[in-house]
């Protein structure tokens, strides 16, 4: 057996300034196979009300709730460490509306997993922000040509817009008058999807949906599931993965990649593996959303996932787990490099 050097790489999905979404689907259901199927699921920006910090920059998140709105622990937890502003941008046209929230640890809006740890990827990668759309302070504005800009519109304006596009009229109906989807809960074993999974994009008011041909695997003792990755990229994190049949199975978090050293310093690493985890929502998560949305949290719509949406897993995991365990050790060693290597046997 011979000892191949590999590097292993764990990429969070939240973007600074920029970002894109992607999808997968299902086996005789065809929901959330097209934008229309998403009126839960929106782009928001993070704005740091402290000077200090470095990170502003854009995320998804889901509706769930009324003022709920589920989204990734790492896209906010740093930003909003001091206060920070959460804008919601609510249509993809030319002309949307921006609806905010304000959090602060005084008055807070952003709700971080308890056990949420930076450095330990994708379990507990969990955030709630409480948002009511039919309250929050909201600004009305038209994106320039090449999307870095913003002219910010009277309400009159925005009306005059709603009232010669009938398209972005229905959905801000929709937006107005929600459907929320059901929360599929993952417990007590390694499961394989017997569903498919989509994700939606979107980037400056840009939405794309995006099947993933792959299978679905939920791992117990990480607490997460994973498959291939489709196309899932930085700016993507918190997004809803949702099911062909409509469920709400968790958050984007991030990518997992496994590449073959290089030779030398002028060469280029060769990817092995590239795998898109998300969290997936548990007990431990429903206590934690318990505990923050109070008497909102029993009008969630809740499933277990067995034994109606997955079947019970044969497979090994044991290589995975190990990769992951040993990265999680190393990236919480003093002066750890970002992306540690790693001594893999291969055949």
């Amino acid at each position: 057996m011979r000892k191949k050097l590999f590097s292993i790489c764990f990429i969070l999905l939240a973007a600074v300034l920029w970002a894109q979404v992607s999808v997968i689907s299902v086996v005789d259901e065809d929901k959330h196979t097209t934008k229309s199927d998403f009126t839960h699921t929106f782009e928001y920006f993070i704005v740091p009300l402290s000077g200090k910090e470095v990170f502003s920059g854009k995320c998804q998140a889901t509706r769930i709730g009324r003022r709920w709105f589920a989204t990734a622990a790492h896209c906010v937890e740093h930003a909003c460490k001091n206060g920070c502003k959460i804008q919601m941008d609510l249509l993809e046209f030319p002309v949307s509306v921006l609806a905010s929230v304000t959090h602060t640890p005084k008055n807070p809006a952003v709700f971080i997993h308890p056990d949420f740890n930076y450095n330990i990827f994708v379990k507990n990668d969990l955030a709630l922000i409480r948002l009511d759309l039919d309250r929050a302070p909201q600004i009305y504005y038209k994106r320039s040509a090449d999307n870095r800009t913003r002219l910010i519109l009277p309400r009159e304006k925005f009306e005059q817009f709603l009232a010669k596009t009938p398209a972005a009229r229905s959905a801000l109906y929709h937006i107005k008058s929600p459907t929320f989807p059901p929360l599929l809960v993952f417990d007590a074993g390694n499961y394989i999807l017997e569903r498919k999974i989509s994700v939606i994009s979107i980037f400056d008011g840009v939405r794309s949906v995006k099947p993933n041909p792959y299978a679905v695997h939920y791992i117990k003792e990480l607490e997460f599931a994973y498959t291939k990755n489709f196309g899932i990229r930085r700016g993507m994190s918190g997004s809803g993965v949702m099911s062909n049949t409509g469920e709400f199975l968790g958050v984007i978090s991030g990518i997992f990649q496994v590449s073959k050293a290089a030779p030398d310093e002028k060469s280029t690493p060769q990817l092995q593996n590239e795998w898109f985890m998300f969290f997936a929502f548990n007990r431990p998560a429903l206590a934690f959303m318990e505990s923050v949305m109070g008497s909102d949290f029993y009008k969630l719509d809740i499933k277990d996932a067995y034994p109606n949406y997955v079947r019970k897993s044969r497979r090994n995991y044991t290589d995975i787990i190990a990769r992951m365990k040993e990265f999680y050790k190393k990236q919480q060693t003093p002066d750890s490099p970002a992306t540690p290597s790693k001594k893999s046997s291969a055949k």
